[in-house]
């Protein structure tokens, strides 16, 4: 990325940054085992730029691993699960991230994470890196309900289950809304900043059965999108794939045949629900 355009970027993240109330998380490098959360806008940065972009980061790669903890909520209900595997670039690392989130907004959240180089059954195989449950908490993916992305507006760069349960189904009024909120980042890189975005809230959890095939309209539509058959995620799983190159390298995603995201090349993400926070999925949907 070019100098000016990478200020750019910076001077917009920094200006939203100040406009957010402080909250009472510690700084970067405090010796405190949990993740460092990075707002959604910033990780779609960040993955514009050519580098893997992750909702939490943990802070203490040094940390002896912990079981995760069960916790059993109602079996009719379960709770949201997701498995992602992103390439972290470095090493050849793979990292595995376990997501189990409450159907509530300010509900808990856990997570255990899992490195390795080599993939087998669509798991990462544990190598000599991180395997360990980080800390969660509540409202993901804050760790209190009292911190900025609990308690500013959702909205696409900011996205909660309830917001995506509710959004617009039409690919013009969504494609106006994204638009809008990535030129306020950066409306050089704004179609990237789309994009991204589009891949992160088709990672999540809790994402309504009738929204990926209008997101994938929406993609369609981005200005200079190249459409690649055969495009393979993470995994091996190949479908449909959109990507934008840009001054650091390219952001794609994946569909298959019926709409399903299947990722990235480098990710690949699936869903499920689980009966309660830790416990293995009871079911997978993709």
């Amino acid at each position: 990325m070019n100098a000016d355009l990478e200020d750019a970027l910076t001077e917009a993240l920094r200006a939203k940054a100040d406009a957010v109330p402080p909250t009472p998380m510690p700084r970067l490098g405090a010796p405190v085992r949990r993740p460092l959360l990075v707002p959604v806008a910033a990780a779609v940065v960040a993955g514009a730029v050519g580098t893997a972009a992750f909702l939490f980061v943990p802070r203490d790669e040094q940390a002896p691993p912990a079981a995760v903890t069960t916790t059993v909520v109602p079996a009719e209900s379960g709770v949201h699960y997701s498995l992602r595997l992103s390439a972290l670039g470095a090493g050849g690392i793979i990292r595995e991230t376990q997501l189990w989130q409450e159907r509530e907004r300010t509900g808990a959240w856990r997570q255990k994470v899992v490195d390795g180089t080599s993939i087998e059954n669509g798991r990462v195989v544990p190598g000599p890196g991180r395997v360990d449950a980080p800390d969660g908490g509540d409202c993901y993916p804050s760790f209190t309900t009292t911190e900025p992305p609990c308690t500013t507006p959702a909205s696409w760069m900011n996205f909660t289950v309830d917001f995506l349960a509710s959004a617009s189904r039409d690919p013009a009024t969504i494609a106006a809304q994204l638009h809008a909120e990535a030129a306020e980042v950066s409306a050089d890189l704004a179609p990237v900043l789309e994009l991204r975005t589009i891949g992160l809230v088709l990672g999540s959890n809790g994402v309504p059965a009738d929204l990926p095939s209008a997101l994938r309209e929406v993609v369609a539509g981005l200005p200079g999108v190249q459409v690649v058959e055969g495009m393979a995620d993470l995994t091996g799983r190949t479908g449909t794939g959109y990507r934008l190159p840009h001054p650091g390298g390219e952001v794609a995603v994946i569909f298959d045949d019926d709409d399903r995201y299947l990722g990235s090349p480098t990710e690949a993400v699936r869903h499920g629900v689980a009966p309660g926070l830790g416990a293995p999925p009871s079911r997978m949907f993709d």
